[in-house]
């Protein structure tokens, strides 16, 4: 046998033993020093996306969970206007993702959190959202579709179900959601919501950008802080099972 054939075959064995998929970095918003890393458009055609914000002494969010004192800000319009506010970002061509990021609670009077899939091309008013309801008792996982909610959610909790209760007014949380294909997994504070994945088998949203989310149809012009937001991607899973090295010779003879 070749000494390149050899290495080959090595190389084959090495890698049909390694069952453990990583996932891979894609963007991130840190807002360092001040100044947002990603570019953000807004949604719903109400021009509302993120602004930096350095928090400044005495602010309620201090000290945010990175500790840099930076924050990222989406403010929702006024209650005339629709009292909405969406931003998103380009995933980099990616369609299956981990998007999470931290927010803060503020006075809980808006609806705020992350979206997910959204579509560039109707100025994201087609997406997923993983958000906490005003009031800070009702977190949801619902959809959009050409700017209106698909009733009934894909899926709804309660936060009582959190080990930590019902969040707080003026404190930080991290949401996370896990998307692949028309799959998803939810997860607050690290706490996985759904015990089986939560499927849309009605025309599912496959592909889209990734964002955040704040309305109210009661209260207008409130800022909404967000923080450390993450986009990886896992990568393609290998083999679990092991090759012995002489059935690898023998695809060689």
């Amino acid at each position: 046998m070749s000494l390149a054939r050899k290495a080959f075959i090595t190389a084959l064995l090495l890698a049909l033993n390694l069952s453990t998929a990583h996932a891979s970095g894609v963007l991130k918003e840190r807002v360092p020093g001040g100044a947002l890393e990603q570019t953000w458009l807004p949604g719903f055609g109400v021009g509302r996306t993120f602004s930096p914000l350095i928090l400044p002494a005495g602010d309620p969010a201090l000290p945010n969970p990175s500790g840099d004192n930076t924050v990222a800000v989406l403010q929702n319009n006024d209650i005339n206007l629709g009292g909405i506010a969406a931003c998103a970002t380009d995933p980099h061509g990616n369609a299956d993702y981990i998007w999470e990021g931290n927010f803060f609670t503020g006075a809980g009077d808006t609806r705020r959190g992350l979206i997910l899939r959204a579509d560039p091309t109707n100025g994201f008013q087609t997406f997923y959202q993983f958000v906490i309801n005003a009031g800070l008792f009702q977190i949801r996982f619902r959809k959009f579709v050409n700017g209106n909610p698909i009733v009934p959610d894909l899926a709804s909790w309660f936060a009582t179900v959190l080990p930590g209760g019902v969040p707080t007014q003026n404190s930080w949380h991290h949401l996370r959601v896990d998307a692949t294909a028309n799959a998803f997994d939810c997860y607050f504070d690290g706490i996985k919501l759904n015990t089986t994945p939560i499927v849309d088998a009605t025309d599912p949203i496959l592909t889209g950008w990734v964002g955040a989310y704040n309305f109210s149809a009661s209260v207008g012009e409130v800022p909404a802080y967000f923080d450390d937001l993450d986009l990886s991607c896992p990568t393609l899973p290998t083999a679990a099972r092991g090759a012995t090295w002489g059935a690898l010779k023998r695809l060689y003879r």
